[in-house]
């Protein structure tokens, strides 16, 4: 009888001890999809920049189309000389002035003569694209598509008023694929152990159209991730390589535990030992995992700042360079202000800057957007004197989001405001702008992203906080809260 007692014993402590280490298991593995998650976000974050990184590059140049159109009245006398200025990569197809609509200036003109009197306000393939322009009165972006002149191609259509009243359109092509030839990060997503695919809903058949995509299809289980770029709306689709069930990870897991259940039946007897080994290691494993989770959200958390701001900042000082040299030289002085600011919040000691440093930054961020939206942006501010820390960029990327998401899409521009308070035990910053807005859980994966980013540096400090409030039509208020306890401006 006692032989069955212990056998029983060992076989309950068997499959207890199993039970355990199975759900270690799965814990783990839970900890591992998490953090494969958030690899694919940043995966999908990454080819997403690239992309509006390397197509901004070339297709900005519209803008120094539109100046020129501008600058000469409506005049196309000169187009070549400042044409050939713009034409020198050999991913650019051509640029072209479409006056009313219709093409009547293109260069180079060889090779793109039948696109001579072709009108963008027709029904052909990346024509939507230029009507849509006209409508909303901003650049969008077309294709791929079939071009007229043969091949497929990447169009930025922009549209130029002259006084309120409607000119026409210039326009600057890109041959497809050449021009995202490009996207690095596309060729090392598969040896990172993931499927990547980069697609647009073709506006001309409403169907899914391919635009880049790794040699390994993207499986059911993927992240998808939208995003604007020119005003159309790509997507990034990621997929592990190598299904979870697989993977070397998980079938150890599952050799372990059934080595070390039969161990713990094995040594029944000395069941206070063996709880507290499994104790250790279940409180190891899981320290291990929680650092690995910290780190990989650190990660994504850096990377996330957005670099579109830059390529902008670049063609609009190129295209000043030749249109407005004084006003050139100023934007750079502001976007070298901006840099040296974003540069040293890396290194920031604590996570805490001065306020006024962070306030210049804005201040050189807001007058470089006020130049490219060229009387649709004003500022304002009211602010005291003060020498108070805060976290840092948490002031800077509030403005930044009123002006891309609530200002730059408005018809006509807006204003945004800037006020700093006292109230007792800290300092109160406001921003606000009379925007688009949006009802709270409807905003942009980037917009969402900007200020939960926000949110996780302002928990780090106790005594600050972060709030939104926002209606569609009205704009969006931030305001944000800095506790006294983070100290003084060092003097």
């Amino acid at each position: 009888m006692k032989k069955l007692r212990v056998g029983g014993a060992a076989v309950t402590a068997f499959f207890l001890s199993l039970a355990l280490f199975v759900g270690m298991s799965a814990y783990i593995e839970y900890g591992r999809r998490a953090r494969e998650n958030e690899q694919m976000m940043f995966i999908a974050s990454t080819v997403s920049a690239q992309a509006y990184e390397v197509l901004s590059a070339q297709l900005n140049k519209a803008k120094t189309l539109e100046a020129f159109i501008v600058q000469n009245n409506g005049g196309t006398e000169g187009f070549e000389r400042v044409a050939r200025l713009l034409v020198t990569d050999e991913s650019v197809r051509n640029v072209l002035l479409a006056p009313n609509g219709i093409v009547t200036d293109v260069y180079p003109l060889e090779g793109n003569e039948s696109v001579i009197g072709h009108d963008l306000t027709g029904a052909n393939a990346g024509d939507k694209e230029a009507q849509d322009a006209i409508s909303r009165g901003t650049m969008i972006m077309a294709g791929p598509f079939n071009l007229v002149q043969g091949g497929y191609g990447i169009a930025g259509r922009l549209p130029v008023f002259l006084e309120g009243s409607f000119w026409g359109i210039v326009s600057v092509t890109l041959d497809y694929p050449e021009a995202l030839s490009g996207m690095a990060d596309m060729d090392s997503v598969l040896s990172q152990g993931f499927a990547c695919r980069l697609w647009r809903l073709n506006p001309d058949s409403g169907e899914e159209q391919t635009i880049l995509e790794t040699t390994r299809r993207v499986s059911d289980r993927a992240y998808d991730y939208a995003f604007p770029i020119f005003n159309t709306e790509w997507h990034v689709s990621v997929s592990p390589v190598q299904p979870w069930y697989t993977r070397a990870s998980v079938l150890l897991s599952v050799v372990v535990s059934l080595l070390l259940s039969l161990s713990v039946a094995a040594g029944v007897q000395n069941n206070s030992t063996i709880r507290r080994m499994e104790k250790e290691a279940a409180e190891s494993r899981i320290l291990s995992l929680q650092k690995q989770m910290e780190y990989d959200r650190t990660n994504v958390l850096l990377t996330q700042i957005s670099s579109h701001f830059f390529y902008h900042t670049l063609n609009a000082i190129q295209a000043l360079i030749v249109l407005d040299p004084d006003a050139a030289y100023r934007m750079t002085e502001d976007f070298s202000r901006f840099l040296r600011f974003k540069v040293d919040s890396v290194s920031a000691e604590n996570g805490l800057v001065p306020f006024r440093e962070e306030l210049r930054s804005v201040f050189a961020y807001a007058e470089i957007n006020r130049v490219q939206l060229a009387g649709r942006l004003i500022m304002e501010y009211n602010v005291f004197e003060a020498d108070f820390l805060i976290p840092v960029l948490t002031i800077q990327p509030v403005v930044e989001n009123a002006i891309i998401h609530g200002i730059k899409p408005k018809v006509g521009g807006g204003t945004v405001r800037l006020v700093l308070s006292r109230e007792e035990g800290a300092y109160v910053v406001t921003v606000s702008d009379d925007g688009v807005g949006y009802t709270p859980g409807s905003e942009t994966s980037e917009h969402s992203v900007g200020i939960q980013n926000i949110r996780t540096r302002m928990r780090q400090h106790p005594g600050c906080f972060v709030s939104v409030e926002s209606k569609p039509g009205r704009g969006t208020t931030v305001t944000l809260r800095y506790s006294d306890s983070l100290g003084r401006e060092p003097q």
